[in-house]
Formats: structure tokens, C-alpha cells, sequence
């Protein structure tokens, strides 16, 4: 599926660390199977958190942001939509994410 397939809007983790993202971009690259099959065992899926209506990465962040960098798809079974309508963990559009440029 796309990233942008999952209607994403934001995230709960305000930082995202470019040099992390460009790193697994582009471990991506050589290797999406190699790479999705260790990202899954040792992160787990890509975790989505639908909050009332709207959804937010809760896990997965760089890899998500790194597979829409190079328009990566990103597998099915990489990904998990979990319900949680009424949380009030805080939550960030991606315009209001700060990039820092090392690595996590």
C-alpha cells in the first residue's frame, strides 16, 4: 500500500530525525523485503492510531516518512489501524513536525 493510502495526518512523536529517515530510505532502496521483514521483528508494524476520525503514526514514523520520500509502498502486514477514538494523547500535524538532522 502507499503511504499515503493510510490517510495519515500527523503523529504522537513531534521529532523526526532526517538522517534516520534517509538511512532506512535508502536500506529500502536495496532491499525492501530484507528490509520490511527486520523493521517488522525487531520495531513492529507501523502502528496508526485513529483518533476520533483522524489518524496519527503512533510507531513507525521514520520508516513511514521514509517510504514516502522515495514513494515507497509499504507492506500490509507492516502495517496496524488501532481505534483509539477519545485518547488525548498529544498529537502533531506533519506541518508542525520539527526535522532535526541527525539520527535517533
Amino acid at each position: 500500500m502507499t503511504p499515503r493510502s493510510l490517510n495519515v495526518i500527523g503523529s504522537t512523536q513531534l521529532e523526526v530525525f532526517r538522517v534516520t529517515v534517509d538511512e532506512m530510505a535508502q536500506a529500502m532502496t536495496v532491499d525492501p523485503g530484507i528490509f520490511w521483514a527486520n523493521a517488522i521483528q525487531r520495531d513492529g508494524p507501523i502502528e496508526v492510531w485513529e483518533i476520533n476520525g483522524e489518524r496519527f503514526l503512533f510507531n513507525g514514523n521514520h520508516r513511514y516518512h521514509a517510504a514516502m520520500s522515495i514513494g515507497a509502498d509499504i507492506p500490509t502486514e507492516a502495517v496496524v489501524v488501532v481505534d483509539k477514538t477519545g485518547s488525548v494523547i498529544p498529537t502533531f500535524r506533519f506541518n508542525q513536525m520539527v526535522w532535526i538532522p541527525g539520527r535517533k
